[in-house]
């Protein structure tokens, strides 16, 4: 079945801003020079993934165009190591840590929200400020407020259309976790029928889950293990891009004086790595370099689209990585999936968090720009809210910084610290150049690779970034204790 049959078988920097003009929306008048905004992110994509950060095996022709037209940023960061809670970081500006998801993440579709009840997102933010929003990808965030999650009676209830989206697509949690089923606008799109195998190894396609990952089923899921029973895994990223595409037509169609927000969430290059034949072998590095490749072709055709309805030139599109790349991969392949950097997924370590970055915007961002400040994806909320002229709320973007000024060529420091988070719930804190994690401490202005622990040398560095971060914890918030 083609990706097409397959869906219908389912059915400005402030000063930048022009002065208002009215137009017809469905909520109250925008501002017609307010721009469309696309927010891109890959699920695992390292810093060192991309041709324009340094790949030779891997070939991201659409991307690196991206940033040869916009800016690359070398200093960007997720709020954690592994994707809920970057995914909650984004859409809430605040350190998930600060709310219920201390360590790990949400392990199944079963879970209640992880965003709290009354707790305003980006898509709240974008709505009230009169665009059309979608959300379209990997969600992974939860739903409702009892768990385990009833799939039974076919309706989810509160996600991604109570956090500001007006459409929704998205798989219930993850294309590797359970239930394993598509649902659009908070609508189970197919019959679930057990899983009898583990889609996360390809190996196991053709026969019952070993053992061991039974047990780790056992002890994470909090209900059966469910797929769709229409589930093509090597459609998914391609299904939410033929998805994302025409979401924006046919906004354009209806209303082209109202903005967009379109926040694309795929599942590459994550675990599985099953992609369409198109994509089979294309790279020089196995099957997760040809995932790597997927991404980037889903982002060329966002471009492609943008371009023949002739909006790409009041579009500012985003991409980025919602972590480090797993590791295990750089003993069979030369290609370094995180670069020069140390660690992957999972950990402290840059490699763990340090992501490709790069913001396009003709006519605004200087084209081939490259920028060093220390950015951090929890900034998007204050960023997004600043270019809208948008009042974020008392308990809106804690631990979101606007970093505007950076993508129209200024270079000075917005945000002094960041705090990270691992896999087991461990804090490492950054303050300029130095970053401790535990009782080390690395200099990163000198050793990006952090190679060299200074701790001994400066015990004194030591002790200020423990009272430091014990000071941010307590605070509830960082963007007023700095």
């Amino acid at each position: 079945m083609n990706v097409s049959s397959f869906i219908k078988f389912n059915s400005c920097w402030l000063f930048l801003i022009q002065p208002f003009v009215n137009s017809s929306c469905e909520r109250h008048s925008v501002e017609e020079d307010k721009p469309n905004i696309i927010f891109i992110m890959a699920d695992d994509l390292g810093y060192g993934d991309l041709g324009c950060y340094g790949a030779t095996m891997i070939r991201t022709p659409n991307i690196d165009k991206l940033a040869e037209s916009g800016m690359r940023f070398t200093d960007a960061h997720s709020s954690a190591a592994v994707c809920t809670p970057t995914r909650y970081s984004i859409l809430t500006g605040r350190y998930s840590w600060r709310g219920r998801l201390k360590k790990e993440v949400l392990w199944c579709g079963y879970t209640r929200s992880l965003i709290e009840p009354g707790r305003k997102t980006i898509g709240n933010m974008m709505q009230e400020s009169g665009y059309k929003t979608a959300q379209i990808g990997k969600w992974h965030l939860g739903w409702e407020d009892e768990e385990p999650v009833d799939y039974s009676k076919g309706y989810l209830g509160r996600g991604p259309k109570e956090l500001g989206f007006d459409y929704s697509f998205v798989t219930a949690s993850a294309h590797n976790l359970s239930p394993i089923v598509f649902v659009e606008n908070h609508q189970i799109m197919s019959r679930l029928i057990p899983l009898d195998q583990h889609v996360y190894y390809p190996d196991f396609l053709e026969g019952t889950i070993p053992e061991r990952l039974q047990k780790w089923h056992d002890e994470k899921d909090l209900g059966p293990l469910m797929i769709a029973d229409d589930w093509q895994p090597e459609l998914v990223d391609q299904i939410y891009t033929e998805k994302s595409i025409d979401f924006v037509k046919r906004h354009v169609e209806q209303n082209n004086k109202q903005p967009f927000y379109l926040h694309l969430t795929p599942e590459a290059p994550h675990q599985p790595n099953i992609v369409p034949d198109f994509m089979k072998g294309t790279s020089d590095t196995g099957i997760r370099g040809d995932h790597v490749q997927m991404f980037d072709w889903m982002v060329g055709e966002i471009m492609n689209t943008l371009e023949k309805l002739e909006i790409d030139h009041n579009t500012l599109v985003i991409v980025t990585s919602d972590n480090g790349p797993t590791g295990g991969l750089d003993g069979v392949f030369a290609h370094k999936a995180a670069g020069a950097l140390r660690g992957y997924k999972g950990g402290l370590y840059e490699g763990g968090h340090r992501v490709p970055f790069i913001a396009h915007w003709p006519g605004k961002i200087e084209p081939g720009s490259e920028n060093d400040m220390l950015i951090c994806l929890t900034d998007m909320m204050a960023s997004f809210a600043a270019l809208l002229n948008y009042q974020l709320e008392e308990n809106m973007g804690e631990d979101s910084f606007n970093i505007l000024p950076a993508f129209f060529g200024e270079q000075h420091e917005i945000r002094e610290t960041i705090i990270n988070r691992d896999y087991h719930g461990n804090l490492s804190i950054r303050k300029g150049p130095w970053k401790l994690i535990g009782e080390e401490l690395y200099n990163l202005d000198a050793d990006m690779e952090e190679n060299l622990d200074m701790s001994q040398e400066h015990p004194e560095v030591v002790e200020k970034l423990k009272d430091l971060l014990e000071e941010q914890i307590a605070a509830g918030r960082i963007t007023n204790v700095q």
